[in-house]
């Protein structure tokens, strides 16, 4: 799995207003991974996210809540499937997610 952040992102959007994703890496036949930015402006909420995939989250700046913790830049996270959290971010932040074995469906 190959992914530059001094790269054009492949896409930009915005989840809400006050998230943007970029798509870093999409999933292909024979590397279904995928691997996106998020960017939450202070305040920012994403309401409920329950996963059917692995989901891996590494903090790069700022603080992200889960729902029921907060997290430092440089934290990793892992999300099982079946899990759930409520991402959020109080101050703001930027966290690279990667779904090793492809997005949930």
């Amino acid at each position: 799995m190959s992914a530059h952040l001094d790269q054009a992102p492949v896409s930009v959007s915005q989840v809400n207003e006050h998230i943007t994703m970029s798509l870093l890496k999409e999933g292909t036949p024979n590397d279904p991974s995928v691997i996106v930015l998020l960017e939450f402006a202070p305040g920012a909420q994403f309401g409920e996210d329950r996963h059917t995939v692995r989901e891996i989250v590494h903090v790069l700046e700022g603080e992200f809540g889960d729902g029921t913790n907060v997290w430092p830049a440089g934290t990793l996270l892992c999300a099982e499937p079946g899990s759930v959290h409520h991402p959020q971010s109080a101050a703001g932040c930027t966290i690279l997610v990667v779904y090793p074995d492809g997005e949930d469906a």
